[in-house]
C-alpha cells in the first residue's frame, strides 16, 4: 500500500540542492536520487518503509510504500523526513547574516541559495560511516559501507525495485569479526564497528539522546568509545543528529577546500578551520555542509 503526505517547510526551500549533495556524496549508498526526487528505505516502527521526497512549489510531497502503514507509522515517517531534510528549521537568518560576516562563504551561498543540510538518515549509519571512512579514500569507504549493508541489512521490494535497509545495531553486533575481515575491513576497523554496534544495541550508547546534550558533553560521551575521536564525534553530531553549531574541523575535505579559498591554496589546519568558521556560529554545520557540497560539485574542475 502507499500513502502521501504534504509538508510545508519552515521558510524558503530549494530541495534540489540537497538532492545534488546526495547524488554526489560517497556516503549516499542507499539512496536512489534523481534531479527532482529521492527514494530511501528506512525501518520505522519495526517496519521497512520506502520514502520518496519531492519538492512541489514551496511544499514537499512525501510518498510512502510499505505493508500496514498505520497512522503511527505514517506520522513517524513524516517526522523522519522533517528531521533528515531539516524542514522545520528556518534558513533565513543563516542566509541573511553569514554573508555579512564571511564574504568568501557568502559567494558560495549565492550559488546554493536556500539550501539546507541533509542528514544521514540514521544516526547509527552516520556513526558507522564515520568509522568506515577513517584512513581510507572515499571510494573504498563507499564500497565497505555497501558490503556492511549486504552482510546484515534487509531488502524492501517495491514495484519490482529493490531497496536496501540499513541494519539495526544488533544485527551488526552479531557479525563475526572474521566475516568483516574477509570483506576487506581491517582488523582494527572491524573491532571498532562491532564494539560500537554492541554499545548501541545494549543501550550503553544512546545516540538519539546526544541530540539534546550540550555539544561538548555529547562529544565527551562519544569519545569514551574505542575508535571515536573528536572528528568522528563532531561528524556524527553534525550529519547524524543535525546539530547546527558543530564542525568536524579535522576533516581533510574541509581543510582542503577552505585552504583553497581562504589561504591561497595550501591545506588549512584544524585550528584554522575552527578560526575561520567561528564567524558562521551558530550555523557552523550549515557552513561546513555548503563547503562539502561545493567541493563535491567542483571536484575535478
Amino acid at each position: 500500500m502507499w500513502v502521501e503526505r504534504w509538508i510545508v517547510p519552515n521558510g524558503p526551500l530549494r530541495l534540489a540542492h540537497a538532492l545534488l549533495y546526495l547524488r554526489t556524496s560517497p556516503s549516499a549508498v542507499l539512496e536512489k536520487v534523481t534531479e527532482d526526487a529521492c527514494r530511501r528505505a528506512l525501518r520505522i516502527n519495526e517496519r521497512a518503509v520506502l520514502l520518496q521526497v519531492r519538492q512541489e512549489g514551496q511544499g514537499v510531497r512525501v510518498t510512502l510504500w510499505g505493508d500496514a502503514l498505520d497512522d503511527a507509522t505514517v506520522a513517524a515517517a513524516e517526522a523522519e523526513v522533517r528531521r533528515i531534510f531539516l524542514l522545520d528549521e528556518d534558513p533565513g537568518a543563516f542566509y541573511r547574516e553569514v554573508p555579512l560576516r564571511d564574504r568568501v562563504l557568502g559567494r558560495v551561498m549565492e550559488d546554493y541559495l536556500w539550501a539546507r543540510p541533509v542528514l544521514i538518515a540514521d544516526p547509527l549509519e552516520a556513526l558507522m560511516w564515520a568509522i568506515i571512512g577513517q584512513q581510507v579514500n572515499v571510494a573504498f569507504a563507499r564500497k565497505l559501507k555497501a558490503r556492511l549493508v549486504e552482510l546484515c541489512g534487509s531488502v524492501l521490494e517495491v514495484d519490482g525495485e529493490r531497496y536496501w535497509v540499513f541494519p539495526p545495531a544488533w544485527r551488526i553486533a552479531d557479525l563475526p569479526e572474521d566475516l568483516l575481515r574477509g570483506n576487506q575491513f581491517s582488523r582494527q576497523k572491524a573491532r571498532y564497528i562491532l564494539g560500537l554496534a554492541r554499545a548501541v544495541a545494549s543501550g550503553e550508547l544512546d545516540l538519539r539522546a546526544l541530540g539534546v546534550l550540550p555539544v561538548e558533553e555529547a562529544i565527551a560521551e562519544l569519545v569514551r568509545f574505542l575508535g571515536v575521536g573528536r572528528w568522528t564525534a563532531e561528524y556524527v553530531l553534525m550529519r547524524g543528529l543535525g546539530r547546527a553549531d558543530v564542525i568536524p574541523a579535522a576533516d581533510l575535505g574541509l581543510r582542503a577546500v577552505m585552504g583553497r579559498h581562504y589561504l591561497g591554496g595550501r591545506v588549512a589546519t584544524e585550528a584554522e578551520v575552527r578560526e575561520i568558521s567561528a564567524a558562521w556560529s551558530p550555523w557552523r554545520a550549515w557552513g561546513a555542509w555548503l563547503w562539502w557540497l561545493h567541493l563535491q560539485v567542483t571536484r575535478g574542475v
